[in-house]
């Protein structure tokens, strides 16, 4: 149903499960995972503190957390509870993620282009990932690094609304040099 766009549905459905399954965690994960996705920070920050209160010692819970921050503009904040996640599941491609993005907003260059390069190790069929990193790239005015990672978002996920978007920018910037 998030697939496809609709958010509330899977939340309502997501919700269900979880009442069904209070003790399993996989219930409320999948219910912030969606509700992450549609970025609705007032409804994840109770939702992950709750996750981690209940399960503290599950890496999915500390990412949904540095999550909400992230969305609510605390990217310091996000950023040191990210990195909890990430220093103990450094495969935890999410997480990766999130602190690639975390870094880059913080104009931490480095720390964001090694965060998305594990990201990718750890999964690389994540088009966000690629997006970032594309993201990543023209930022840093390299159209045609730009470029590749978009192309490589879109063969993973071709519906991507940013991997087309950050094409065009990248292909337009590459004609203005040429």
């Amino acid at each position: 149903m998030a697939a496809g766009g609709d958010f509330d549905a899977a939340i309502r459905t997501a919700t269900d499960a979880l009442r069904l399954t209070p003790d399993d965690p996989h219930a409320g994960e999948q219910l912030a995972s969606i509700v992450a996705d549609a970025g609705d920070a007032e409804r994840l920050e109770p939702l992950a503190q709750s996750l981690v209160a209940r399960f503290p010692d599950r890496p999915d819970p500390h990412y949904y957390q540095a999550s909400a921050l992230f969305l609510r503009g605390r990217t310091e904040d996000a950023m040191a509870a990210v990195r909890l996640v990430t220093d103990g599941h450094p495969s935890h491609a999410r997480a990766q993620n999130l602190l690639g993005a975390a870094c880059a907003t913080l104009g931490r260059r480095d720390c964001a282009r090694a965060a998305f390069e594990a990201s990718l190790r750890a999964d690389p069929r994540d088009a966000s990932t690629y997006v970032n990193l594309g993201q990543f790239y023209l930022q840093s005015a390299n159209p045609q690094a730009a470029a590749r990672y978009f192309a490589e978002a879109l063969t993973i996920d071709p519906a991507s609304t940013a991997a087309r978007s950050g094409i065009t920018q990248a292909r337009a910037l590459l004609s203005r040099r040429n």
